[in-house]
């Protein structure tokens, strides 16, 4: 699981180069900071360490396709393996050594989510409780004793954002759920603790979520995407699609969509975006979108296509109806029901449908890989074959090798810090 976990969030990581305001981005932090030391994946460029984390974390959470977790709510990948791999490549760890810190980021991010739940409060999205889990990841990969790790994790729950998540669903902004400053807080913390900062003892050391921590993994439990848009429209999604494989109908012929969902989506009812945010974040524009091009990739949701008439005019036919015994299954379950009424009259009704790609449905290693390449072969077209196939053998090779393949960087020559203290 994560191997499958790397492979996904490094290719949801290239595909997001191609964000419209990226270059913009980086062109702003480079005149903040003139260090020249870790390498931004799908580009030639070079930041420093802690603005390269937040750059590659900024990318893999863009288009929304990184993975998930149902209790949690939010992306763990999008921050834990960009700080790790960009740590791992720095200090030139193993790959051995990279992977178990991803393992050990997954399980105190999603665990730190668990225990914000059980804290109260509003909810807090993904860039809150990622910070531990990447201090504690990198911590390990600068080989951090248990007190320094603790003192990370503790500055970590400390730092930790806001991240509304509601508010960020209702506003989506280029912000991510904080995703990109999560990560780079959490390695703050971990370079803060690495240098004798000694933080509060973690809420999480004495709660009973780590009860377990040795005998389940959570990582197991994460789920991975297969349309650039927030979770909770995907469940539509492949209704729709099962509707196009038994009965062939073109949206041309549709005259009036309902989902069925629970009540949280209703966040999620805008029409007409305006920008990519908004379209990700809008389950009538996802809809209609899968509807027209029976898919819902990066380029489905960006440039011209977010103003594609025939999208626009089928999402206006799209309605979202809260359903109270849904509601009471979610967080743990995503469901939704899907019926459709066509110009003819006909109707098509789906069953109750969770997502594909959940633990209980999950995408095959072929799944992945296809979209793997959906997200890459453009931007790396003579490399993209080999980065899942390095993946595979990760454990024995050094990390910098599939930083090496991410960049135009050559290994051989390229100059390995050697030090702990980031």
């Amino acid at each position: 699981m994560t191997l499958r976990c790397v492979l996904d969030t490094l290719g949801c990581s290239l595909a997001g180069v191609e964000a419209d305001n990226f270059l913009a981005l980086v062109k702003g932090i480079k005149k903040l900071d003139a260090g020249m030391e870790s390498p931004v994946w799908g580009t030639e460029i070079s930041t420093s360490l802690p603005w390269s984390i937040f750059l590659n974390s900024y990318t893999t959470a863009f288009f929304d396709m990184d993975d998930g977790h149902r209790l949690a709510q939010g992306h763990p990948g999008a921050a834990i393996i960009p700080a790790a791999l960009g740590v791992a490549d720095y200090l030139g760890s193993s790959g051995k050594a990279f992977l178990e810190a991803v393992v050990v980021g997954y399980e105190i991010a999603i665990r730190s989510a668990l225990l914000m739940r059980e804290m109260g409060g509003p909810r807090k999205g993904s860039g809150a409780w990622v910070v531990p889990g990447v201090a504690a990841a990198v911590s390990r990969l600068m080989n951090g004793q248990d007190e320094t790790i603790l003192s990370a994790i503790g500055l970590a729950e400390y730092f930790s954002l806001q991240a509304p998540q509601d508010r960020s669903a209702s506003f989506p902004s280029l912000m991510k759920e904080g995703l990109p400053w999560g990560a780079y807080t959490g390695y703050t913390a971990a370079f803060l603790a690495s240098n004798g900062m000694s933080g509060m003892r973690p809420y999480l050391a004495d709660s009973s979520l780590l009860n377990d921590l040795s005998e389940r993994f959570e990582i197991e439990q994460v789920y991975f995407k297969q349309y650039a848009c927030c979770r909770w429209a995907h469940p539509a999604i492949d209704g729709l699609k099962k509707m196009f494989e038994e009965l062939g109908h073109r949206e041309e012929k549709i005259d009036q969509i309902f989902i069925r969902t629970f009540e949280k989506a209703l966040l999620l009812n805008r029409r007409d975006p305006s920008n990519t945010m908004e379209a990700i974040y809008s389950i009538p524009f996802a809809v209609a979108s899968y509807l027209v091009h029976g898919r819902l990739s990066p380029q489905d949701v960006s440039g011209k296509a977010l103003r594609d008439e025939r999208v626009a005019d089928l999402s206006r036919q799209v309605t979202l109806r809260a359903d109270s015994e849904m509601t009471k299954l979610f967080p743990a379950k995503c469901l939704q029901q899907v019926e459709v009424t066509f110009k003819t009259g006909e109707q098509y009704k789906s069953g109750v449908l969770s997502a594909k790609g959940d633990p209980d449905d999950p995408l095959t290693d072929h799944d992945l890989l296809a979209k793997f390449k959906m997200l890459t072969e453009n931007l790396l077209p003579e490399k993209w074959q080999k980065i899942p196939k390095i993946i595979d053998v990760l454990e024995k090779r050094d990390a910098s090798e599939l930083v090496d393949l991410l960049t135009g960087r050559n290994h051989l020559t390229s100059d390995k810090a050697g030090g702990m203290n980031l």
